[in-house]
């Protein structure tokens, strides 16, 4: 830009004679240049229209499609497989920008954002009425079998059949000893200020699980997960919150521990069973007259939690990212895809990925 600047001041001066130098106005051709002072001027105007087209065009966007990323591994496993089809399969480019809930609703609404492939319906208190008003578009639901709760190994139920549910916890505290001693044994819970951290810190009264375990909080999920993997892999008891789709619940072989019907009241209680939550795919209110194809793909996108977890469990298996798993799974699960797009569509991602 700066080159360009100095360009139109030198070709400005240049065809301005009151601007040359005195020595140069003295020059033999001085008449003849004012002679066609007017054809020159004739030029920078051409040249100054050029260089405004040059710049505007410069500063227009070019025609890509926002996709609001959260931070969990299964949005951004979903992010990159629709990115991949997008560009190959409809040649409409794609990025994808880091955005926590609040931001993807917000981006959708003010059009910021144009697509979310996640957007935990149950986690947007406004979400009905964002709909119901049309601040932005549900497209398709992208899973709805979800599940959160306390979970123990497989292996755990094989060898003790009696536990099942929550509740019998409270015939197994010896099977859990808390690492750091004491006579109480111990289940494991995520991170402080989590809405599950919350409701299970009332289940721990409610049922008189206080009595005998601590319910001991983790700051992060990795080390929550680093507890089970340890455990896991020694085949020692563990029972701890957990939720899926995620990469450890496609990893490990976990039981999801049984517990009463959920019901809204009860739930703000401590008491039932965690809800499932329909995982929707949403758009801005532009998307589907901007691109039509595209929206109808996003139609016919629909997997599962468990399909999710196979494809975190080989990310984190074979340490790869998120692209590098859209991809393997692309080309893994080609009869569930095809159907999601257009015979063309369908071959130029073929093309791509193979």
């Amino acid at each position: 830009m700066l080159t360009l600047a100095f360009s139109l001041r030198y070709w400005i001066s240049a065809f301005n004679p009151d601007l040359w130098p005195l020595e140069k106005k003295t020059d033999l051709c001085y008449n003849y240049v004012e002679k066609d002072v007017k054809y020159m001027k004739k030029i920078l105007a051409i040249m100054i229209a050029f260089f405004i087209a040059m710049t505007l065009s410069a500063c227009e966007q070019p025609n890509v499609i926002i996709i609001g990323e959260g931070n969990w591994d299964s949005n951004a496993f979903h992010d990159q497989v629709v990115k991949i089809i997008i560009e190959e399969g409809y040649g409409v480019e794609v990025d994808v920008v880091p955005a926590d809930t609040s931001i993807m609703v917000s981006g959708l609404k003010s059009k910021d954002v144009n697509l979310t492939m996640e957007l935990w319906s149950e986690n947007v208190t406004t979400y009905a009425n964002d709909i119901a008003n049309g601040e932005y578009v549900e497209v398709s639901t992208n899973f709805d079998d979800n599940a959160q709760g306390l979970y123990i190994p497989r292996y755990l139920q094989v060898e003790y059949p009696g536990l099942v549910s929550v509740t019998d916890l409270l015939d197994f505290p010896e099977l859990f000893p808390n690492p750091e001693g004491g006579d109480l044994g111990i289940i494991y819970g995520g991170p402080e200020g989590w809405g599950a951290t919350i409701h299970l810190h009332k289940k721990m009264e409610v049922y008189g699980l206080d009595e005998y375990f601590t319910f001991k909080t983790i700051d992060s999920s990795a080390t929550l997960n680093a507890t089970l993997a340890g455990a896991y892999l020694n085949e020692e008891p563990w029972v701890g919150y957990n939720w899926e789709p995620t990469w450890a619940l496609g990893v490990y072989d976990m039981v999801l521990l049984e517990d009463s019907v959920y019901s809204a009241d009860d739930f703000d209680n401590g008491i039932g069973s965690f809800p499932s939550v329909n995982v929707n795919i949403c758009v801005d209110n532009d998307f589907e007259g901007s691109y039509p194809e595209v929206f109808a793909f996003l139609e016919n996108y629909t997997t599962s939690s468990s399909i999710t977890n196979t494809a975190l469990a080989y990310m984190q298996e074979n340490e790869v990212e998120a692209d590098e798993a859209a991809t393997w799974f692309l080309l893994e699960n080609i009869d569930l895809w095809e159907s999601w797009v257009t015979p063309d569509a369908y071959q130029n991602v073929l093309d791509a990925i193979q």
